[in-house]
């Protein structure tokens, strides 16, 4: 039987959030649709007051900017700021009649004038515009119904926490699961029909509970991520990577700022502000080659003929003492020709050989640098 057309709205901590705060939207949409249940339009993220007071919460504005980095690519989840501008914590009971009470407000034909708030749906803006899209009753899954509900979307951990005698008011139940409903994405091999045998409330209005199963492990919680993060590990794939790059920006969760690969590039490119031309050229041998400067540019008297380093041949007889006797004339000698010649052509290719006996640059005849 269709409910008419359904807002799905998650109220919590959200820090951080993960993918799987977002995946629960998706996943309860298609099976509501699957089922001819309804129409989503919509979905609202609700993140709780400061003054809840929850370990590891950080302030609101920071958790408000990850939702909005992590919620970029989404067309129909957006954030509502409401409950954190409140004076203090708001119980899930009023929020949820207040969003419920703004819709219902834009809808009347009474209050075409007034300003719509940000989190507003797209699908209920359009309710009352002039310039309603052509696909509006395909986007609508054909539900003509003007009503809409908005239905408080989470997990099993909260549906069980409904059952604990004490936790909950009669009152707030009455008004979250019998006004509004649930619609609860649990994981394979949970029982969650058991929490709502063992509580009267949930028992009398069953039926406005829906129980949607996540076929698709999913693990990931905002406790694994903090945990990561202390701990300097990885939670890369586990959030948004701009949402990782914010919390590691303003060190939330106890993070250690990286190097951004900006930097890290910034930081390469420093390195190779000189040309080519003026670098020296080191040896494959021995470092008595480092003085050797080949620059085209400064000096073009560069020889075209062979340049050779003489280096002392070093003894292979071993004295008593294991070690190598020490040749008598350490500093080798280089031979240089300043001679220019007619057909010297600046810039053509040399190449450097190098052996146990000499050091030699030769003019290349042609065809490139030899690799």
């Amino acid at each position: 039987m269709s409910q008419g057309k359904i807002v799905l709205m998650a109220c919590g901590s959200f820090s951080p959030p993960t993918y799987m705060h977002l995946r629960m939207f998706e996943i309860a949409r298609d099976y509501i649709h699957s089922l001819g249940m309804g129409t989503v339009v919509g979905g609202i993220v609700s993140p709780v007051h400061d003054g809840y007071g929850k370990k590891d919460l950080v302030a609101a504005h920071h958790r408000i900017a990850m939702l909005k980095l992590a919620l970029r690519s989404s067309g129909w989840i957006k954030i509502s700021e409401w409950e954190t501008q409140q004076t203090g914590w708001t119980r899930t009971k009023l929020s949820l009649q207040y969003h419920q009470d703004t819709i219902n407000s834009h809808m009347s034909p009474l209050n075409i004038n007034s300003e719509p708030p940000s989190w507003l749906p797209d699908d209920i803006l359009n309710v009352n515009s002039i310039d309603e899209p052509d696909n509006l009753n395909f986007k609508l899954n054909g539900n003509t119904d003007d009503s809409v509900t908005v239905k408080l979307l989470c997990g099993a951990d909260l549906l069980e926490s409904f059952s604990t005698p004490g936790l909950w008011s009669d009152e707030d139940l009455e008004t979250i699961i019998g006004r509004h409903g649930l619609v609860v994405v649990t994981r394979v091999g949970s029982d969650p029909g058991r929490f709502i045998y063992d509580s009267d409330m949930l028992y009398k209005y069953r039926k406005n509970v829906t129980l949607v199963t996540n076929y698709i492990t999913n693990e990931v919680s905002s406790t694994v991520i903090r945990r990561l993060l202390r701990r300097g590990e990885s939670a890369k794939y586990l959030t948004d990577d701009a949402v990782l790059t914010y919390i590691r920006q303003n060190r939330l969760y106890g993070s250690i700022p990286c190097v951004t690969e900006y930097n890290i590039l910034t930081d390469i490119l420093a390195n190779y502000e000189k040309s080519p031309q003026d670098v020296i050229m080191a040896s494959p041998e021995e470092t008595s080659f480092k003085n050797i400067l080949i620059s085209i540019r400064d000096k073009p008297s560069i020889i075209d003929e062979t340049i050779t380093v003489k280096r002392p041949k070093k003894s292979n007889f071993l004295m008593p003492s294991n070690t190598i006797s020490p040749t008598l004339d350490p500093k080798p000698k280089m031979a240089y020709v300043d001679k220019v010649p007619t057909n010297y052509v600046p810039g053509k290719a040399v190449k450097i050989i190098s052996d146990a006996k000499q050091h030699s640059i030769q003019e290349d005849k042609g065809g490139g640098c030899a690799l």
